[in-house]
């Protein structure tokens, strides 16, 4: 029985603590939001770059791979995959797509 008291009062003193640790935090208030990064940041980050398109080739599609974008040109010789570095702007690599000759 003196057990079973002990374990009752070790479960009400921890029912009390976080009754006290839920008001303390909802006194606290919201987090305030982090601030909007600057037009010079958002500036910096931005590139420019140039790639011919191949000769012929017409552009069907744009999509993004992890740090990639992807650039899809079809032409009568094939589709071409172009891929850009998105924080650069560098030619990462072209990937020419033939049909199986099977």
């Amino acid at each position: 029985m003196k057990a079973l008291k002990i374990i009752v009062i070790a479960m009400g003193l921890m029912i009390v603590a976080g009754i006290g640790l839920v008001g303390y935090g909802l006194s606290r208030g919201k987090p305030k939001p982090a601030a909007a990064p600057s037009v010079e940041t958002i500036a910096a980050s931005v590139f420019a770059t140039q790639y011919p398109v191949p000769k012929g080739a017409k552009l069907e599609q744009v999509s993004a791979a992890g740090d990639r974008v992807v650039l899809r040109f079809s032409s009568a010789g094939g589709d071409k995959l172009v891929l850009l570095d998105s924080h650069t702007g560098q030619l990462a690599g072209t990937i020419q797509l033939t049909e199986d000759s099977k």
